[in-house]
């Protein structure tokens, strides 16, 4: 696999030149961690600056300790606090300056996925390299210069779905691009250090790799890198729709590949009782699936293989003390409080793409085989790719063309303690396919490598210290010199804001029940399917050494608070599902808003009077067919006062519901229905002051 990634960097090079239970004995740590399932205090100022995690620190589960209770709670499981291995044997992870820079290493340079399903199934690097052209040429027009959203030339008519874009047409990736200096001058420092990142969109790597960066850094003028901020208008859906096999990913959408209408000439196989079936068409399943990803606003995914159309926003990544995470609140056990959890779903369930064909039968009603045979049928790689002829059992094939299961769907993954074997793992509060993804300990190659977990350990330890960027605005400079901020905290806490949302990370570690809520519900019951299946989550050691020793100690994850048993979905996704409290820091860099992202309003649509009252002045400029839609940046003061105000709101959910488009992804922005407008008893003027406080709500919210 690195030959095969050398080779295809310097073919891209070539090419850029001359285009010019606690261990096996059972004792428990669940005491030491008990108390970090409580909801923050919500008694704090409201306009102080939040505290960052510590270095020296140590994480226990999500809860901070220093030094010397670390060492404590080390001697209460019966180990010696002198020895640094008894702090990993215990679950602790020291926050050191070390394991800060390689989680902020990983974060931007390490690729997500594998190389087998992503790449040799799905086809991601090859969608990306088949615009290679278009790439180069781009980077040539920027000149040096960065920008927010690099645009694509077409050079020829690209199909995507049932849609034609004809050479000429300027699409819009949404990369954003930092670089200083004229263009040749920085490739050819880039090629005298031998290396070309600087040429290269934040998060993307040769040969055709993306990162976490790719969606959670953003540009500040140009030039800043703003770690943790969201990408918002990444294009997400043109580069899914690239790859060749993108329908491998059906189990994302409300896709049934038995439905008739995708029925011609697919391959047939042999099913699980050992019945024949006709998998759907390649050509009209694919473009099928491309036409709904296409749907998908800019800045917008799909991850869970839920068989729901539930996108939603890319969101911020300032995650201290605001567990459980996910929009849905999933992630909330185990280091980190959860933090890891999803950190290890972005590297595994949510990019592991037939790993999901595990429990599809009882989660999506469709039978593995033909999960897999779909998923196979069109694989970009030919050797992988079901054979022509008499039917096959597309597991059984899959065994022969991939008999090493670490170089195919386990690459760089491994099955939790108490899951199972591999391909029947159950899944658990800690990952929801039984997987963790832990690269092998001795491979210098990859900066991910380390002891069990290194990789999601050390990326939430550095999340951890992200604060949102200052908000430097002129309105806000002026909203703090006129004390429009302060009485907007006032506001704040007048209309009782402060019961779901305590500074200072303005969270309360809460999963409200959908009925509380009224949100659309498609992402809060992403998980529901899985809940009978659970096994109590297990973790191994955090100094045990992958590959994993036969005689490992084992950790059982404390659940108390957090879930009513180990074996249940998170307290508040039952029955009926539930959304986490958001928490609002960097609101002013991260619109649109609510749980799906569907509050949004173009700069310009609304027009506002002195004394705070507003009229809508251009109604096309409401909801997100008018702003990701058409790849534009929704307006923060705007979308804010949109969510607040519930005349504004019901014109902006009309406006996405009025989009077949949104409706199909389920992006609506309804439900929260809490208000703060003249209905509730609030004046225009009081209103304002509410909007000014949220937007000033940045790394230090009572200063400029």
């Amino acid at each position: 696999m690195q030959r095969h990634r050398r080779s295809a960097l310097l073919a891209i090079l070539l090419c850029v030149i001359f285009t010019s239970g606690w261990l096996a004995t059972g004792l428990s740590v669940t005491a030491a961690v008990s108390a970090a399932s409580g909801a923050i205090a919500s008694d704090q100022p409201l306009l102080q600056p939040a505290p960052n995690q510590p270095t020296g620190s140590y994480d226990l589960f999500g809860t901070v300790l220093s030094p010397a209770e670390a060492a404590q709670a080390v001697e209460a499981a019966g180990l010696d606090p002198s020895d640094p291995a008894a702090y990993q044997r215990i679950g602790a992870v020291e926050i050191t300056p070390e394991l800060l820079a390689s989680g902020r290493d990983i974060f931007f340079n390490r690729g997500i996925g594998d190389m087998f399903g992503l790449q040799r199934v799905f086809g991601f690097q090859d969608g990306i390299q088949a615009l290679l052209p278009e790439f180069l040429l781009a980077l040539l027009k920027q000149g040096g210069d960065s920008t927010d959203g690099l645009q694509l030339r077409l050079l020829r008519n690209l199909r995507l779905g049932n849609q034609i874009k004809h050479v000429g047409l300027t699409v819009d990736t949404g990369l954003d691009v930092q670089r200083e200096g004229f263009f040749l001058k920085t490739l050819l420092q880039s090629l005298l250090q031998g290396r070309l990142d600087a040429l290269l969109p934040i998060g993307l790597k040769l040969p055709g790799d993306i990162t976490c960066a790719v969606c959670h850094a953003s540009l500040l003028d140009g030039q800043q890198v703003l770690d943790g901020v969201p990408n918002g208008n990444l294009n997400v859906a043109f580069f899914i729709a690239l790859a060749p096999n993108s329908a491998a990913g059906f189990a994302r959408l409300a896709f049934d590949p038995l439905d008739p209408q995708y029925q011609g000439s697919g391959k047939t196989i042999i099913g699980s009782d050992g019945s024949l079936i006709e998998l759907p068409d390649p050509v009209k399943f694919e473009r099928a699936f491309d036409d709904a990803v296409l749907d998908v606003p800019q800045g917008n995914f799909e991850s869970s293989p839920d068989g729901i159309n539930n996108t939603t926003q890319i969101p911020t990544v300032f995650t201290f003390k605001t567990r459980p995470y996910g929009f849905d609140g999933g992630f909330a056990v185990g280091p980190f409080g959860g933090l890891s959890a999803i950190n290890n779903a972005v590297h595994s369930s949510e990019v592991n793409l037939l790993a999901a064909a595990q429990k599809s039968a009882e989660t999506l009603g469709i039978d593995p085989e033909l999960y897999l045979g779909t998923v196979l049928q069109n694989a970009v790689d030919p050797t992988i790719r079901l054979p022509e002829g008499d039917p096959v059992q597309p597991s059984v094939w899959l065994r022969q063309v991939a008999p090493e299961l670490c170089q195919a769907e386990l690459e760089d993954q491994i099955p939790a303690p108490n899951a199972g074997e591999y391909p029947e793992l159950h899944p658990s509060l800690f990952t929801y396919n039984g997987l963790i993804f832990t690269p092998k300990s001795d491979n210098p190659d990859d900066i991910a490598s380390g002891p069990f977990l290194f990789a999601n350990n050390a990326m939430s330890a550095w999340q951890n210290t992200l604060n949102p960027p200052p908000n430097r605005s002129s309105d806000n400079r002026q909203a703090l010199a006129t004390g429009s901020v302060e009485r907007g905290a006032k506001i704040f806490e007048q209309a009782n804001c402060v019961s779901c949302h305590p500074a200072p990370f303005f969270a309360d570690q809460t999963i409200h029940p959908l009925a509380e809520l009224n949100t659309n519900p498609a992402r809060a019951k992403s998980r529901l399917g899985l809940n009978d299946f659970l096994v109590p989550p297990q973790i191994y050691t955090l100094n045990t050494p992958v590959p994993v020793p036969a005689n490992a100690e084992v950790l059982d994850l404390p659940t108390e608070g957090i879930a009513a048993t180990p074996t249940s979905l998170p307290i508040g996704l039952l029955p009926d599902g539930g959304y986490k409290t958001l928490p609002l820091r960097g609101l002013f860099a991260s619109a649109p808003y609510l749980h799906d992202g569907g509050v949004a309003v173009k700069a310009g649509a609304l027009q506002m009077a002195a004394d705070g009252s507003f009229e809508v002045i251009d109604p096309t400029g409401l909801g997100l067919a008018a702003t990701l839609s058409r790849g534009m940046l929704p307006d923060a003061a705007s979308s804010l006062r949109a969510l607040v105000d519930r005349q504004l709101r019901a014109q902006v959910v009309a406006a996405n519901q009025a989009s077949p488009a949104l409706v199909g992804s389920n992006l609506d922005g309804t439900g929260h229905d809490f208000y703060v407008d003249a209905a509730a008893g609030y004046t225009p003027s009081e209103q304002t002051d509410l909007v000014n406080f949220l937007m000033a709500l940045d790394d230090k919210p009572g200063e400029y």
